[in-house]
């Protein structure tokens, strides 16, 4: 076999593959079924602002104008900059039965990861790392204080990380979504999250700030900061947002 075919990335594709001509088997035993939601109910809580969304952007232009950009200025966001941000990653737009339909598609309504945020710079908020409570659209600050070298270490030093005045980080729950589709699960929280990003682009985009996807970082680090363990949970992708120049 090829090199390379005996790498992780290429067994993984092809071992999680669909076939006509053989039923879907595998040998993962009985998974539990988590929560549909995490949240931290001794955490101090802030409650994000209903967004306004009345002021309208055209889409097209937001999508020519979308671009990583890197280069963000010391200002500040606003308390309302990032509730549209987090309105456009993760708001609730419907319900269907026990699911939260959201802004961003997802497989079979599961929504397998959590999002969290360190705040550097935003109006109202002070620094510090938060959950966002989906249902209640509301950020639980799990630490207080200035974590800018730590984050930007585990970012392997981009001084996109440095420069942000958010950072907004994923974890994948492995569970939520291998208890549907097992051995599949990585394939579909990896397309989740590239929806959700996407969708803070665009917003980003939309309301003239920068913003930046991150995918190269030290795992446990990040997973450490978040105090997450690692395995069930586990940081697997990021992006920073703040004032362009």
């Amino acid at each position: 076999m090829t090199g390379y075919k005996q790498g992780l990335a290429f067994r993984y594709l092809q071992g999680t593959k669909y076939h006509r001509d053989r039923p879907i088997s595998d040998d993962l035993g009985s998974i539990p079924a988590p929560e549909r939601f995490k949240n931290y109910p001794d955490a101090e809580r802030l409650q994000l602002p209903e967004p306004d969304l009345s002021r309208p952007a055209d889409l097209w232009q937001c999508l020519a104008r979308r671009r990583s950009e890197r280069d963000t200025t010391p200002e500040p966001l606003s308390l309302g900059e990032l509730a549209k941000l987090m309105w456009a990653a993760q708001g609730v737009t419907a319900r269907a039965g026990i699911h939260l339909l959201r802004t961003a598609p997802s497989a079979g309504a599961l929504y397998p990861f959590e999002t969290y945020l360190y705040v550097d710079k935003v109006e109202e908020v002070p620094q510090g790392i938060y959950h966002f409570d989906v249902a209640d659209f509301a950020l639980e600050r799990l630490q207080s204080g200035n974590f800018n070298q730590g984050f930007t270490a585990a970012s392997l030093g981009q001084p996109a990380v440095q420069k942000a005045a958010v950072v907004i980080i994923w974890t994948a729950m492995m569970l939520r979504c291998m208890v549907k589709y097992r051995d599949r699960a990585m394939r579909y929280i990896a397309m989740d999250l590239g929806h959700v990003c996407q969708n803070v682009q665009l917003a980003a985009s939309a309301m003239g700030l920068g913003s930046c996807p991150i995918g190269a970082f030290f795992d446990d680090d990040f997973n450490e900061l978040l105090g997450v363990d690692g395995e069930e949970e586990t940081v697997v992708y990021l992006i920073t947002v703040g004032k362009l120049r």
